[in-house]
């Protein structure tokens, strides 16, 4: 067993083993992080079996992104117990980093379904539609603040929502009162929204956008022309019998990744809730 453990094996071999290069055993060898355990008289070195076991220590470390000097620093001063603590707050690290990751895969897989669902969206018509309620989180109101404060509200409700991991891939959308809007006045918004996951949104105070009846147009433009097209639905509902009741919801449809030369340009699905 004795001859087992101590099997000489050069650099390049050693290396070989790991699947590293030997220049990274040169450098660990030149910073006094992991020495050939022979140095012989011609200034051959060479590593034994037995080096393994600290060298698999090492390989871990650095995978969990340690700094080398940090695992030298460890190396010589291991204990078990400094050994557990190390890989506890390691092990915490990941859980992090996987939770990131799994929300970064919502975003993109969010991202993906509504780019397909735009391919079959037809902007001309104008629509009544049953909706099933819809888990959205909103902003601090806005309706009756100065435009210099929405934008402040708006930009820290992102920031807020991207932090929190609240955002997950949808764009940003905007709230009306419905009945202003239908007696023709289209200049406040009350809120900005997030559609949001249910299931990944527990610590999130959250709410709905309800279940009902809803008028939905279409429109492909600039943000700051839209008002003949909420005047278009306006005069469709009235020429209907239909009336507003609570929101109307203007949701963003290119996705907020998708490169425009006009910073105002958008294409919008509104939803007009109906009595």
């Amino acid at each position: 067993m004795n001859d087992f453990f101590q099997k000489e094996f050069t650099t390049g071999q050693f290396a070989a083993l790991y699947g590293v290069n030997k220049r990274t055993l040169m450098y660990y060898d030149s910073i006094d992080l992991f020495k050939p355990a022979i140095v012989k008289k011609n200034g051959y070195r060479y590593y034994t079996y037995g080096q393994s076991v600290i060298f698999d220590v090492i390989q871990l470390l650095r995978k969990l992104r340690l700094p080398l000097e940090e695992i030298k620093k460890h190396l010589a001063h291991c204990t078990p117990q400094k050994t557990s603590t190390l890989l506890y707050n390691q092990s915490q690290m990941l859980e992090q980093e996987i939770a990131e990751l799994m929300w970064l895969q919502r975003v993109v897989q969010n991202k993906i379904s509504r780019m397909e669902a735009k391919l079959e969206m037809d902007y001309s018509k104008i629509e009544m539609i049953e909706s099933k309620a819809q888990a959205i989180v909103t902003s601090e109101p806005t309706s009756e603040i100065s435009m210099e404060q929405v934008m402040k509200v708006t930009l820290k409700f992102m920031r807020d929502c991207y932090h929190t991991r609240t955002y997950n891939g949808y764009p940003l959308g905007y709230m009306m009162d419905a009945e202003k809007m239908q007696q023709g006045d289209f200049s406040q918004l009350t809120n900005c929204f997030y559609h949001i996951d249910e299931t990944n949104s527990e610590d999130v105070n959250w709410t709905y956008k309800p279940a009902g009846r809803y008028l939905v147009g279409y429109y492909r433009g600039s943000w700051t022309d839209m008002d003949p097209t909420l005047q278009q639905l306006t005069d469709y509902a009235n020429s209907h019998g239909l009336v507003f009741t609570g929101s109307a919801y203007l949701e963003n449809i290119l996705d907020d990744t998708a490169a425009v030369e006009d910073s105002y340009y958008c294409e919008a699905k509104i939803s007009i809730l109906l009595k």
